[in-house]
């Protein structure tokens, strides 16, 4: 009885975190971001496809760098709510922004389509304006693609700055915004151990003067040397405002593609769900879990009605896992879910025709109960399998030829399943146990079984 107790108390710990984590005012939980995401076809947005440049061949690694880098650039902070980045064929990626609004998107695709050869380089005594166009000069040949090798050139037009360390030996992904005493927004980045001596030896000569970071050819800041820096974090300050900060910081951090790619074509998408078709959609979810629970409860009675508490149960854990997970809804996603509901209860059903076999056979309540689960294991344990490895399947399609309205709908059906076959097997067996353990509840037709003789199951 112990075992079952501590059982029920997890069940009811993880289902009230489940309902924290779905009440729209939750956010974040353990610091993750738990807002719902929500596709295209829903929010609307653009969609890119970015191709590498003709006669170039790149590799499988090159272009799932890239991949991950537009990823990491599209989610810079640009209002998308989740963006879907993936793969078409060799030389192609699909780039799907849900939330980008028009006047954003230009200045979007700039950013996240920039090829880029990130340096930060020698400006010396001469500030230059963020966009001036410059020439990059390396001491050796091969530092930058298309670098001039030589000496710099202040006066030369466009200027010629040295490249002091190539983007390459900034760590990836140290960079990031902050604000310093006073509130102004900062960005603090660290370089890895070839670029950290050349930045030491560099500023150590150079204080109070510039270094620009330059991004294919174009200066994107040229802060002031404020003293040396060695072995430690480079700090930009005296920033215009969080969003020039936040550009930095994607810059430094995400800056450079392995492979050359243009935009071969884009759209701005228009939301094709309204507020009122999301509705809908939410209503027929709820009508079918009625539906659902209504057809447990009649036909299968006292079992009926516990499954109809795992089935809320399982409804509420589902979402929230989704959310947790990011899972990004659109329609399709939302039709997955809704079908789980109904696969959510097929285990319930097998389990208690065999309980219904069992009693009507002659056993006591709880043997039947612990015969039913046992029994209908097998069944339920493949038929759950066999649909979430087609889940898998529907995913790996969706996810390399940049159908997402497929990889939402695996999702959803995906992690459905398991949180069903869950919550259908531990959960209601769980509340039969305890049903069976306290002692009440024994008439048959309370089971959906007719009078067995003495009129109660042992």
């Amino acid at each position: 009885m112990r075992n079952v107790w501590w059982t029920f108390i997890g069940i009811i710990v993880v289902f009230v975190v489940a309902v924290y984590i779905c009440l729209p005012s939750t956010q974040t939980f353990l610091g993750r971001s738990v807002q719902v995401s929500k596709g295209i076809d829903i929010a609307g947005g653009a969609r890119l496809l970015m191709c590498a440049q003709a006669g170039t061949h790149p590799t499988d690694a090159e272009m799932n760098t890239a991949r991950d880098v537009i990823n990491s650039r599209a989610s810079g902070g640009y209002g998308v709510t989740e963006p879907q980045v993936t793969r078409v064929g060799n030389n192609c990626i699909s780039v799907e922004l849900p939330g980008l609004k028009d006047k954003n998107q230009s200045a979007v695709i700039r950013s996240i389509g920039q090829t880029g050869y990130l340096a930060i380089t020698d400006s010396a005594s001469t500030p230059l304006a963020a966009g001036a166009k410059v020439v990059l000069v390396c001491k050796t040949a091969g530092c930058a693609p298309g670098a001039k090798v030589g000496a710099t050139n202040a006066a030369a037009s466009p200027p010629r700055l040295q490249v002091v360390v190539p983007g390459k030996d900034v760590t990836a992904g140290s960079a990031q915004v902050g604000f310093d005493q006073s509130g102004a927004p900062t960005v603090t980045y660290s370089m890895n151990g070839s670029g950290s001596n050349a930045w030491c030896n560099y500023t150590t000569s150079h204080v109070n003067q510039y270094s620009a970071i330059v991004l294919d050819n174009k200066v994107v800041s040229d802060p002031t040397i404020q003293n040396a820096i060695c072995g430690g974090q480079t700090q930009i300050t005296g920033l215009q405002g969080t969003s020039e900060a936040q550009s930095i910081a994607t810059y430094l951090n995400y800056g450079a593609l392995p492979v050359a790619l243009h935009v071969d074509s884009s759209q701005q998408v228009s939301a094709t769900l309204g507020p009122e078709y999301v509705r809908e959609a939410l209503v027929a979810g709820l009508v079918a879990l009625v539906i659902v629970a209504l057809f447990m409860l009649l036909y299968y009675r006292l079992p009926g009605l516990l499954a109809d508490v795992a089935l809320i149960m399982y409804a509420v854990t589902a979402f929230a896992l989704y959310k947790l997970v990011g899972v990004t809804f659109t329609l399709a996603g939302i039709a997955g879910f809704i079908l789980s509901i109904g696969m959510a209860v097929d285990a319930n059903v097998l389990i208690f025709e065999r309980m219904r076999e069992e009693l009507r056979a002659g056993k006591s309540l709880g043997a039947a109960t612990e015969a039913g689960f046992t029994r209908a294991f097998p069944a339920i344990f493949n038929s759950n399998v066999s649909t979430i490895i087609t889940c898998v399947i529907l995913y790996w399609f969706g996810h390399n030829f940049a159908a997402t309205i497929i990889t939402g709908f695996a999702a959803t059906l995906g992690l459905g399943v398991i949180v069903s076959f869950l919550t259908a097997y531990f959960a209601s067996r769980t509340f039969l146990r305890m049903l069976v353990q306290s002692g009440t509840a024994r008439t048959p037709t309370l089971y959906g079984v007719e009078s067995l003789g003495g009129g109660r199951v042992a």
